[in-house]
C-alpha cells in the first residue's frame, strides 16, 4: 500500500488498521486521512498532497477532482478541495510549535457554506465530521480576518503581477520591468500594486489581506513575464489564475500579458485568448498606457482655454475645515464647514466635511468614510451632499456609497455563518435591510428573520414542553403525596384493627380463663361436698386429712397455673395462689366440723385456726413463688 502522508508537515504516517484518524509522529498533529481501501486512490492523493505542499493549488485540485470522479463518497477529496480553494498551507506557530494554517487564497465566501465542505459533512463518520469540523472553524476565523485587514485598505487601479527573484535569490528582469510600468503609471495618477513597493511597509505580516484587497480592487492586471517557468512559478500562477476567477465570475476587470525575450507561444494556455502586450517593441509602454487609459475611462481632454483667475472665498475656510479634521479638532472642523455653509447652502465638500468630522475621521479623503458604521444614505449631511453635487463629484459620491455598500455587503456576508443567536440574526438583518436592494440583501434578511421565526417557534414548542413536564412533576408529586397519605391511613386503620383484634382476644382468654377458673372452683367443692373417697378420708385419721386436703390445694394450684399461663388471666387472678392458704384454712376447718367424733374444745380450735394459719402461709408463699416464676417467664 502506498505511504500516506501528514498534511501539515509532510512526514509519513502510521496508520492504525482502517481507522480514518492519526497522529503524526514528527509535528503532533491528529488529522484525518483517506480509506484506505484502494491502492490507486493513495497514490492520487499523494500526489495531490506533494503538489499541494508545492502552494500549487490549482493543479492538485485538478486532481483531487480526478479522485472525486472515481470515488464520489472519499470525504478527503473534498477536503483537499477546499484546501486548495483557500490556499491554505500549514506553517509552524513560533508561540507553541504547533502547525497552523495561513491562507493564501482568500474569498468572500465562507469556508463553513462552501459546496465542497458540506460533501465533506456528507460523507464523513462522527468521529471525522468533529475533527474537520474545527479545521474548517480555524480557516473561517483566518478568513474573516483576512477580510477585515483587507476591507481598510484602499481600493487599486492596477496590479501588477510578476516574480520578483530567481532560483539564486536575485532580482529578475521581471521585477525591473514591473517597476518601470508601475513609474509610469503612478506618475499619471494611477493606485498601483507593485509588490516590491507596496508591501515593504508591511514587513512582519501577512502579505495575503493586502494581496487580495488588490486583487478584488483593481480593474486591470498585468503579467509581466520574461520566462515562461517565471509565468508558472507558484505565487505567480496563485496571483493571474485568481484574477482570472474573477473576470469568469463576471467582474468587469481585464488582464494584460506584458512579455518580453519570449515567444507569445511560450506563455500559459490560459493567456491565449488575451491580447497580450510585448515590451520589447518600441513605444511598447506608450501604447500600454493609452490602452489602460481607455480602459480606466481616461482620455486626453484639449487643453481649456486661460480663463481669469477669481478669488473663491469659499476654498480657505474648507482648506482651515479640513486642517482641523487632519489635527482631530472636529468641533472647529465643524465650525468651518457652516461657514462655508453660510456662503454657499449647496456647497457639497462643505457637508462631507461635517459627515467626516461627526464620524471622527482624520482626513478629508471621502474614501474614508467607506468605513462607516452605517450605510452612507442613512446620514443626513451625506444626503445633501448628494442632493447638491454636480458632475464628476456626484459620480464619485455615488461610487463611495456602492464601495461601501460593498464592503458593509461583505462584512455581513461573513458574519452570517457565525449569526447563531437569535439577537445575532436579528442585527444581522437589520444591517441587511439597510443596504436595501443591494445584491441579494432583502432576501438575506427575510431568509435570517425567517430562521429567527423558526427559532422562536422552537424556543415556544420547548417551553410548552418544559412547563409540561413541570405540570406532569408537580402533577406526579401531589399523586406521591396522595399515595403516601393514604398508605399511611390503610397502616393506621391496619394498626387500629389488629390492636383491636388483639384486645379481643385477650378478653376472650380472659374470659375462659375466669371460666375455666370457676369451673375448677366448683369441681373442687363438688369433690369435696360428694366424694366417697374424701369422706372415707376424713373417716381415718386427722394427719391424712390434712394431707388430702394439702394434695387438693397443689393439685387446685398447679391446674391454676397452667390456665393463667395459657390464657393470660388478669393481674387479679394472679393473687389467687397467694390466697390459697385462706382457702386452705376454710377447708380444714370444714374437715374437723365433718369428721365423727366429738366436737373440738376452744383450744383445739384456736390450735387448728394458729395450724391452718401457718399452713396458709406456707401455701401462700408458694403461690407468691409461683407468681414470681411466671413474671420471671415474661407472662
Amino acid at each position: 500500500m502506498a505511504i500516506i502522508k501528514c498534511k501539515m508537515c509532510g512526514g509519513d504516517l502510521n496508520v492504525a488498521g482502517d481507522s480514518q484518524i492519526a497522529v503524526c509522529e514528527y509535528c503532533g498533529t491528529q488529522q484525518t486521512v483517506p480509506k484506505q481501501d484502494n491502492e490507486k486512490k493513495l497514490t492520487l492523493f499523494a500526489r495531490a498532497n506533494r503538489l499541494r505542499f508545492s502552494c500549487e493549488f490549482d493543479k492538485a485540485a485538478g486532481v483531487y477532482e480526478s479522485i472525486v470522479a472515481e470515488f464520489p463518497e472519499e470525504p478527503e477529496a473534498y477536503w483537499g478541495l477546499v484546501l486548495c480553494k483557500y490556499g491554505i498551507e500549514y506553517v509552524d506557530d513560533p508561540a507553541t510549535g504547533k502547525k497552523v494554517p495561513t491562507c493564501h487564497r482568500s474569498s468572500f465566501d465562507s469556508v463553513l457554506e462552501d459546496a465542497n465542505f458540506e460533501l465533506v459533512m456528507e460523507y464523513s463518520d462522527v468521529v471525522t465530521r468533529k475533527l474537520y469540523r474545527e479545521e474548517a472553524k480555524a480557516i473561517e476565523e483566518l478568513r474573516r480576518g483576512i477580510i477585515e485587514v483587507s476591507s481598510r485598505e484602499e481600493p487599486y487601479d492596477i496590479f501588477i503581477c510578476y516574480k520578483e527573484t530567481d532560483e539564486n535569490g536575485q532580482r529578475t528582469l521581471d521585477s525591473v520591468l514591473a517597476q518601470d510600468l508601475y513609474d509610469a503609471l503612478t506618475e499619471k495618477g494611477y493606485r498601483v500594486f507593485f509588490s516590491r513597493i507596496t508591501l515593504e511597509d508591511k514587513l512582519g505580516q501577512e502579505y495575503e489581506p493586502y494581496i487580495f484587497a488588490a486583487l478584488n480592487s483593481a480593474r486591470v492586471m498585468l503579467a509581466v513575464g520574461t520566462d515562461y517557468e517565471y509565468y508558472n512559478a507558484p505565487w505567480v500562477k496563485n496571483e493571474w489564475s485568481r484574477y482570472l476567477q474573477l473576470i469568469a465570475a463576471g467582474q468587469k476587470k481585464s488582464l494584460i500579458p506584458c512579455y518580453k525575450n519570449i515567444d507569445a507561444h511560450d506563455m500559459p494556455k490560459e493567456f491565449a485568448k488575451l491580447q497580450a502586450q510585448d515590451l520589447g517593441k518600441i513605444g511598447a509602454t506608450q501604447d500600454l498606457l493609452r490602452g489602460i487609459d481607455k480602459l480606466l475611462g481616461r482620455t486626453a481632454a484639449p487643453a481649456p482655454a486661460p480663463q481669469p483667475q477669481t478669488a473663491d472665498p469659499k476654498a480657505p475656510l474648507l482648506k482651515r475645515a479640513g486642517m482641523y479634521l487632519a489635527d482631530g479638532d472636529f468641533a472647529s472642523a465643524r465650525q468651518y464647514a457652516n461657514r462655508v455653509l453660510d456662503l454657499d447652502p449647496e456647497e457639497p465638500h462643505a457637508y462631507m466635511y461635517l459627515l467626516l468630522a461627526e464620524l471622527k475621521i482624520r482626513t478629508v479623503n471621502e474614501e474614508a468614510l467607506v468605513s462607516a458604521p452605517r450605510p452612507l444614505e442613512t446620514y443626513p449631511d451625506y444626503c445633501k451632499a448628494c442632493r447638491f453635487a454636480a458632475g464628476s463629484y456626484k459620480q464619485t459620491l455615488d461610487e463611495l456609497r456602492m464601495k461601501q455598500k460593498k464592503l458593509l455587503y461583505t462584512r455581513a456576508v461573513s458574519d452570517q455563518p457565525m449569526a447563531e443567536s437569535e439577537n445575532d440574526m436579528i442585527a444581522l438583518a437589520a444591517r441587511f435591510d439597510a443596504l436595501g436592494d443591494y445584491v441579494d440583501s432583502k432576501s438575506r434578511s427575510s431568509a435570517l428573520m425567517l430562521k429567527v421565526s423558526s427559532l422562536r417557534e422552537e424556543r415556544k414548542k420547548k417551553q410548552q414542553e418544559e412547563q409540561r413536564r413541570q405540570e406532569e412533576a408537580a402533577a406526579r408529586k401531589q399523586q406521591e403525596q396522595a399515595d403516601r397519605e393514604e398508605q399511611a391511613r390503610q397502616r393506621a386503620e391496619r394498626d387500629e384493627a389488629e390492636r383491636r383484634s388483639r384486645e379481643e382476644e385477650k378478653q376472650r382468654r380472659r374470659s375462659r380463663g375466669v371460666a375455666l377458673h370457676i369451673g375448677l372452683c366448683a369441681a373442687l367443692a363438688a369433690f369435696v361436698a360428694f366424694s366417697s373417697v374424701f369422706r372415707a378420708i376424713l373417716a381415718a385419721d386427722s394427719g391424712g386429712t390434712y394431707l388430702c386436703v394439702l394434695g387438693i390445694y397443689l393439685i387446685f394450684t398447679i391446674l391454676q397455673g397452667i390456665i393463667m399461663r395459657s390464657h393470660k388471666t388478669p393481674e387479679a387472678f394472679a393473687n389467687l395462689p397467694a390466697a390459697g392458704g385462706v382457702i386452705y384454712a376454710i377447708l380444714v376447718i370444714i374437715v374437723n366440723l365433718l369428721m365423727p367424733g366429738e366436737s373440738p374444745s376452744f383450744g383445739e380450735v384456736i390450735g387448728m385456726i394458729f395450724g391452718t394459719a401457718l399452713l396458709g402461709a406456707i401455701c401462700s408463699g408458694i403461690g407468691c413463688l409461683c407468681k414470681l416464676f411466671r413474671k420471671g417467664m415474661g407472662d
